[in-house]
Formats: structure tokens, sequence, C-alpha cells
């Protein structure tokens, strides 16, 4: 089926490319930094044959075609004519390197063939004065490397030409009512099962080639170096509110490159990181508190995830503080000893619980007399979420891996153990006259891993986490606020 649209090579606009940021790309043949249009197809056939290999298990399927359909996000507004920033869907991103909303991708699979199609947003003069060009057919076929690009008007056309009633097809899409509405119900294609392609994606994403590992070290680079800037702030200002904090993560992570933080990043300080995903980030900073800050960026797709704990004065002076942290930095720097082929998430846990209440019993914080059976029941009252989780374009990614399967070579996880010392009752029980002393701490720190073949590579070792690192980095901050106080 021929396009009836003129084709020129237009790319979407503000899509970055080799020409646009050349300090970035490595060569004119990368979609995306050190990622070629080679890698995008070979991602291509191996979904499609994935998705066959799943299809034939105890099934007759000699003449069966597959159909799988990965769309591209769409433009959401959070008030009339103001939009969300734009986050690109992530299957589709892998697939293809392409930021168009509004657009899908199409893959095709026969007994003896497979065709790779993109279909995008019609062209559009006067949404194009507002938001720019979109990507042209030709530039999907020529830049992106598919087969055949059409736009989203010609679909029916293209379906009437692919549709015959003899024809068995399993449709693969995530999302359901995309299939019936546009596909089963006014063509009634003879559809013989409608499958998610997600675990089969999540299945090759987990596993991330040199260049993705590339990408995720600089966006783990970024973010450490962001890090060290926030640390270095809370030292140089006498008084600061989380939300400060929250605006130079994000500033010194974009002048560096990334796109946008990962997520609604946590700046909680004092009692107040004892609240695990508190995101409101807007109280003032004491002094004498500490202050957890739980923030990533994302480049080029591929996301980072770090969290540190530390004085917002930029000094351990305070015993409790200083006796804790160094129990937990022991304690992460132990379980990420023990990243490496074989072992999983879930082991990580259980050793992570283990020395959790070995180091407050150590500490004096719990009773000694505990049951060794009650162990683990005890560590999530103190610690009430897992110790890792894989990491990749999404920052909880591939979501259908189980956390007991073996980690393999390639594969990207965070290590972040964390003590939350609350006024709860479900730890008072525990608490010794001593542990009601460290009331209201709370204490994380999370680390992104490569799984190597003999062990492992924390890729956000640049981001201060030792005692005399943290107060390096903040010292600069004092340095910096006590020259300016010097009379000229």
């Amino acid at each position: 089926m021929e396009s009836r649209f003129k084709k020129t090579k237009t790319l979407s606009f503000g899509q970055p490319t080799f020409k646009s940021h050349p300090e970035f790309f490595r060569s004119e043949s990368d979609i995306i930094p050190g990622v070629t249009q080679e890698e995008f197809r070979q991602r291509r056939k191996s979904v499609v044959n994935l998705a066959t290999k799943v299809a034939t298990k105890g099934e007759k399927t000699k003449d069966l075609h597959h159909m799988i359909i990965i769309p591209a996000s769409t433009k959401k507004y959070m008030s009339e004519n103001i939009p969300y920033p734009f986050r690109q869907n992530s299957n589709f991103f892998y697939l293809s390197g392409s930021y168009d909303n509004d657009a899908f991708i199409l893959l095709i699979s026969s007994p003896n063939e497979q065709r790779h199609i993109m279909f995008l947003g019609d062209p559009d003069p006067v949404g194009d004065l507002w938001d720019g060009p979109k990507t042209s057919p030709k530039a999907a076929v020529d830049y992106f490397g598919f087969d055949e690009a059409f736009l989203t008007s010609e679909f029916p056309i293209f379906l009437k030409h692919f549709h015959n009633p003899r024809r068995s097809v399993m449709v693969w899409c995530e999302d359901r009512s995309f299939v019936e509405k546009g596909i089963r119900e006014p063509y009634s294609i003879g559809i013989s099962a409608l499958e998610n392609p997600r675990s089969i994606l999540d299945t090759l994403r987990v596993l991330k080639s040199p260049g993705e590992i590339d990408l995720m070290k600089k966006s783990s680079q970024i973010a450490s170096e962001a890090f060290q800037q926030a640390m270095v702030y809370c030292g140089e200002n006498s008084q600061v509110n989380e939300h400060q904090i929250w605006a130079k993560i994000d500033y010194e992570c974009r002048v560096r490159g990334a796109e946008r933080l990962a997520y609604p990043p946590v700046v909680a300080s004092g009692s107040r990181a004892n609240v695990i995903h508190y995101v409101f980030n807007a109280n003032k900073c004491k002094r004498d508190e500490m202050v957890l800050v739980d923030a990533g960026c994302e480049f080029f797709g591929y996301c980072s995830d770090i969290t540190r704990t530390w004085p917002v004065s930029g000094k351990f002076d305070n015993d409790l503080h200083r006796s804790l942290y160094q129990m937990m930095l022991e304690l992460q720097c132990d379980i990420i000893k023990q990243v490496r082929p074989g072992i999983t998430l879930d082991q990580l846990f259980q050793a992570m619980g283990v020395q959790l209440i070995k180091g407050l019993q150590d500490l004096g914080i719990i009773s000694q007399s505990l049951d060794v059976k009650s162990t683990s029941a005890v560590a999530l009252r103190f610690c009430p979420h897992h110790v890792s989780h894989y990491l990749g374009m999404d920052v909880h990614d591939t979501p259908t891996i189980e956390r007991n399967e073996s980690l393999l070579p390639g594969m990207i996880i965070t290590v972040e153990p964390g003590v939350y010392i609350r006024t709860a009752s479900n730890q008072k029980e525990f608490l010794t006259k001593v542990g009601r002393e460290f009331e209201g701490i709370a204490i994380r720190i999370e680390d992104d891993v490569l799984v190597t073949d003999d062990g492992s590579c924390i890729l956000t070792a640049e981001c201060p986490k030792t005692i005399a690192d943290i107060e390096l980095w903040s010292g600069k901050g004092l340095l910096k606020a006590n020259a300016s106080q010097i009379p000229m």
C-alpha cells in the first residue's frame, strides 16, 4: 500500500539528533545516543520472534498471523489548553526512539515474513503552528528504519488491504479498547486471540545493551552531580526549605542534559522523612534535622534513582544521627556486595531484614530478645518497603519480571535499605528506652547497581554517601558562605 501523502523527510519538532546535539551522540547512525537504527530494528524483530514463540506453545499455529500494536503517548491537559509535559510511552520509545505523540507501531508477522510499520499523526497546519511539525512517513522509514510508514488516517485503508476472511490473526496490544473499537468492530477481522505484549517487552527490556548501559551511566552521573550541588547548597545557606532543594536538583540535572526529573522527588526533612512517598516538599528545614532526598533524572528516556539522607547543617554533630546513619551505610554496602548473577531481589531483601534487626539491636534501639522466626516480620515494621527494584526506561521498570527471578548480567537494579523510627503502635512494643530517643528519625540510602559477569558495578558511585564525603561536599558550601561574609 502506497501512502497518498507527499513524502517529505520531516522529523518531529524537537527530536534530538546527531546534528542538533553532537555533544551526546556518537555517530549519525544513532537514533538516541549510543543506540543505532539497527539496534532498534533488532528489538522489533525480537518482540515479534518472542510473540511467535509464546503463541506456538501447544497450539496449531502454522498459518497464524500476528499483529502487535504499540501506541505512543497522547498529549494530556491539566486545564484548558495547558498541556502536561509530554512523556513518551516507554515501550513505544524502546521500539522506535521516536518522540512523536498520537502515533503507533504496527508489527506484523506472517509465516514467511515480518513487516515493521509506523503510523503517524496527520499534518495539521493549525496544530503545527502551536506544536511544531510532526514526523513524516518518509522520515519514519529513512531515520527510524521502519519498513513502511503511513499516516493514521490511512489505517482503515491499510486494514482493508490486510483483511482476509481465511486469515487467523492474534493481536497483541496493551490497550484493549484500541483493538475492539479500531479493528474488530469496524472491519470484522478474524481475531483468534487478544494478548498483552507487556511481559514480552519486559523480558527484553530488563537486559540492557551496551548502549543502554552507557545511557544509564550518564543518567546516574548527572543525578549524582546534582546531589553533590544540593549538599553544597544546603551548606551554603543558613536557611533552606525542601522546595529549594527540589529546585536545585531539578536545575542541576537539566543543565547537564537531563530532560526532566524521573519522578516527583521526595525532599523530606525531620520526621517527615518517615512518610515514604512524601512529595509535598514545601516545609522549612531545621539545621539540627536531617533531610531525606529521593530523586533521579531521565536522560534520553533512561532513568536514575538515588536517595541520600544528610544533616541540613552539613555536619553529623548529632550522635543519634551519626550512629544510625553509619549502621545503615554499612548495611547498604554489604547488600551491594551480595549483588551478583544468580541471586534474586527477594534474597537481597531477606538479607537486608536480618542485618537491619541486628544493627538496631547493636545500637540498643530494639530488644535483644527477639524470636529468630519473627525477624522478617519485625524488620518490615521498621522498613516496610522492598530493598530493590529493576531500573531502566521506567523507575520501577519491567514490573512483570518477578523479584524472585535470578539476576543476570546486564540487569540494573536499585539497592535502597531504609529505617523509619516512628511513634507508630506496631513499633512501640519493640523499642527500648534508648530506641525511643531515636523516634522521628528516618534514613534511606539508595544506589543504582549494574549486574556484571562477576559481581556488580555501582553506577551512582559519584554521589556522596560516607559521612566524610557528605561533610566534605556540605563543607564546600560552608566555605562559600563564609567567604561571602569576608569584608572586601
